[in-house]
């Protein structure tokens, strides 16, 4: 039974984190320390990390990628790096002559983590809090050769942070989003997601909840948005459902919807008709094109929550990308 807990808690994290190929047993990343800054988040408190690599060659001004990561889940905590240093993307970036940005979330620095104070801050709005903080750093001083236009990637959790960044922020040349893009409410989606879990034969066998804190998953649509609003008024990071804290689920129910109007740069979408979020990701795209944003769909059958999964789609994101830069980037 314990085994079929555990089979629970990783399929939820399909929802919540892009997966990559990376052994649990490797947590050690190379971090240069030319790469690694820090940034005050407010008086008192933790610094915000990140990375930052210039390009390889500084022959010609350059802009900047930023990568948003998705979400961890408890006992998982691992840096932002294992995006960034992932082969399937260090292979891609490296030949676009573009600098690169990565932020850790709160709690995370580097090979080093700290569960109870990751814990007690993570949410979506802090994470975008952070990215802004470091954008408007970079802007007041400019790396050497930064033309000061940016490039965004966000997966899975990073979709929305990334969406809302390619609004709020100048200068965006285009904006990529894998398993991350819907228009529905973070309740509806998680609600839909649950409805897919309980079709899967060990549904029957599994065991929620996770542990100690968490609480089991309301029966009935019903229940479930009375108990949205029990989490709402309640935002504690000492309980959880799902294996996230009340704090990181209120956050995430109050997320404000998309501003399609003011999506301006080429912005592409990737999903795969297997991943539960697919009909809330083909209602954003709609919506977008009806606002007349510069949308572009890659609607992948077959494909669930795992780009990884899937090195042709990654290549075909990438040549669109490249295909941006090379009109746009002066």
């Amino acid at each position: 039974m314990k085994r079929l807990t555990c089979i629970f808690f990783l399929i939820f994290s399909v929802l919540c984190v892009l997966c990559w190929s990376l052994n649990a047993e490797v947590r050690d990343f190379d971090i240069p320390p030319s790469t690694r800054f820090t940034l005050d988040r407010e008086p008192h408190t933790s610094p915000i990390v990140y990375y930052f690599n210039k390009p390889d060659s500084i022959q010609t001004s350059y802009p900047i990628l930023i990568i948003c990561d998705g979400s961890l889940s408890k006992d998982n905590l691992t840096s932002v790096l294992f995006m960034r240093q992932h082969p399937a993307l260090a292979s891609k970036i490296e030949p676009l002559n573009v600098g690169c940005l990565t932020i850790e979330k709160w709690g995370i620095d580097g090979n080093e983590s700290n569960e109870e104070e990751f814990w007690q801050h993570y949410t979506r709005s802090q994470r975008l809090s952070d990215h802004l903080r470091v954008i408007h750093h970079l802007q007041e001083h400019p790396p050497v050769g930064w033309n000061g236009k940016i490039l965004l990637l966000g997966a899975s959790e990073g979709g929305p942070l990334v969406t809302d960044l390619s609004i709020l922020c100048q200068n965006v040349l285009a904006t990529i989003v894998w398993s991350g893009a819907g228009d529905w409410s973070w309740a509806d989606e998680l609600w839909q997601f649950m409805q897919n879990l309980k079709q899967d034969p060990l549904w029957s066998e599994m065991q929620p909840p996770l542990d100690s804190l968490d609480t089991p998953f309301p029966e009935t649509r019903k229940e479930f948005d009375a108990f949205v609003e029990t989490i709402k008024a309640h935002p504690t990071a000492d309980q959880r459902m799902c294996g996230m804290t009340y704090l990181y689920l209120a956050d995430a129910f109050q997320w404000s919807f998309v501003d399609y109007d003011k999506i301006q740069a080429p912005f592409l979408v990737v999903t795969g008709t297997e991943d539960s979020i697919i009909a809330s990701s083909d209602l954003f795209v709609q919506k977008a094109r009806d606002a007349g944003a510069p949308i572009t769909y890659f609607r992948i059958d077959g494909m669930d929550h795992y780009v990884r999964k899937r090195p042709d789609v990654i290549d075909r994101s990438f040549e669109w990308l490249k295909q941006q830069l090379q009109g746009q980037v002066e």
